[in-house]
């Protein structure tokens, strides 16, 4: 289980580096989708910003992963954008649903088997407010 998780952070981490620094260098043709899709990843382009901060992202979770450094903070930084890739696909793109849907797969895998280190942030306890 030890081989499969570190070539499943491997592949993920490559994935990952190269697609935020294709993106980031302009590399990557601007991607069509059907309507309404392309007005709302136009809206996202047009912010100037959003794109950015997901390929930067993407750059460092892929380092993160690839280096075994920080992977349990870089795999929770990036759960809002891997669901996000899959809910745009589910609602807006079905057609383009599988690579999101493999990146949502190779994601919780390492979540899981990254998963001691999430047990204290997932155990409820009690606050001692004082005021």
């Amino acid at each position: 289980m030890k081989k499969t998780t570190t070539i499943i952070r491997i592949v993920f981490g490559v994935l990952l580096l190269g697609i935020g620094l294709a993106n980031l260098s302009g590399a990557m043709p601007p991607m069509r989708y059907p309507e309404p899709a392309n007005t709302f990843m136009s809206s996202l382009l047009d912010t100037k910003y959003i794109m950015v901060i997901v390929s930067l992202l993407k750059v460092f979770v892929g380092v993160s992963l690839l280096t075994s450094h920080f992977v349990s903070l870089a795999l929770i930084v990036f759960v809002p954008i891997s669901v996000n890739m899959i809910l745009f696909h589910a609602f807006l793109d079905v057609q383009g649903i599988v690579p999101a849907l493999v990146v949502g797969i190779l994601h919780i895998f390492l979540l899981f088997a990254y998963m001691e280190s999430y047990k204290s942030l997932l155990q409820a306890k009690k606050m001692n407010v004082r005021g």
